[in-house]
């Protein structure tokens, strides 16, 4: 049952990180590369918020590791961001760099919160 959960909250967290990176986006109409910035924010909410739902949820929530995966999240998803910068184009997919490095840089912290190395 915890890796259904588990498996239903990343697809949330992806969802949900997806709409907060695209629709404001698009709806401010920013562009030349501050879209990056807007979309990898967005990204940053999305996974950030959906897992601390869930921590919440799930009874598990502690101030501390919320802030480690916050900095995970920002870190991963803005480091997705320079890779879009320096790797070539190519086409819609490489916009999914943030995404996973949002989720990867929330779960990474999380996990080494929880085994004591940071705090």
């Amino acid at each position: 049952m915890n890796v259904i959960l588990r498996i239903i909250i990343i697809t949330l967290q992806i969802v949900i990180g997806q709409l907060l990176g695209f629709v404001p986006a698009y709806m401010l109409g920013v562009g030349d590369g501050w879209e990056l910035v807007v979309i990898a924010l967005g990204y940053v909410v999305g996974v950030w918020g959906v897992g601390t739902v869930a921590e919440i949820l799930r009874r598990q929530f502690s101030i501390d590791q919320v802030v480690a995966s916050l900095l995970g999240t920002f870190i991963g998803s803005f480091l997705g961001v320079l890779l879009i910068l320096i790797t070539p184009a190519f086409g819609f997919a490489q916009l999914l760099m943030p995404l996973t490095g949002a989720v990867l840089g929330y779960y990474i912290a999380s996990t080494l919160y929880a085994s004591g190395r940071v705090s």
